[in-house]
């Protein structure tokens, strides 16, 4: 679940901008997950156990792909990125794919993937919004959200004019061309409860 800030009423408007955020942020204990979107500062709950195994599985599929297809790229999970040009956003998706030598500190800058997992405490509205924001990335390739209660994954691609797709089988496959990366959803999803 994503809670407003109480540190936003410092700003008159009660929005800050992604600089004032991090300001914020930085000063924050490392176990506390915070992400601003338009503006609005919100500390995010501790994902719970199935959310976890989504994202961890989600990010090794991933880095077994990119190590044949891009192995100067690579999957992680919860690391922030901004957007150039949006100085409202500084979002945390569960697995972002970003170039490694890119890497440092909290947050990337250029990412090729943002995946999130979607949990019971996360609004339809929030999620598209940031499916909005992450395809404004001139570098970004793919969104992604994955249910973490049912099977079902949807699939925005820039090759598609973010076109949505969705899946809902185990035994669908989910290609990301870009990335070389060709699995079923079962291997998504797999040590969870939604697979026997």
């Amino acid at each position: 679940m994503n809670a407003p800030a109480k540190a936003a009423e410092r700003i008159g408007s009660g929005l800050w901008t992604a600089d004032q955020f991090l300001e914020f942020y930085m000063t924050r204990p490392d176990e506390e997950r915070w992400q601003l979107v338009d503006g609005l500062a919100m500390m995010m709950v501790p994902p719970d156990v199935e959310h976890h195994k989504i994202g961890k599985r989600l990010t090794r599929l991933l880095d077994d792909a990119l190590a044949m297809s891009h192995p100067e790229w690579e999957a992680f999970e919860e690391m922030g990125v901004r957007i150039a040009g949006v100085a409202d956003f500084n979002p945390e998706p569960d697995v972002v794919v970003v170039p490694t030598a890119e890497v440092s500190g909290r947050y990337a800058t250029i990412f090729f993937l943002a995946a999130e997992v979607i949990s019971p405490s996360n609004t339809a509205e929030m999620i598209a919004r940031k499916i909005e924001l992450y395809q404004r990335h001139p570098d970004n390739l793919y969104c992604l959200t994955v249910a973490q209660d049912e099977v079902r994954v949807r699939l925005w691609s820039r090759e598609t004019e973010w076109e949505m797709t969705e899946f809902t089988s185990l035994d669908e496959r989910l290609r990301l061309p870009a990335f070389g990366f060709d699995v079923t959803l079962a291997e998504i999803y797999r040590g969870t409860k939604l697979v026997g």
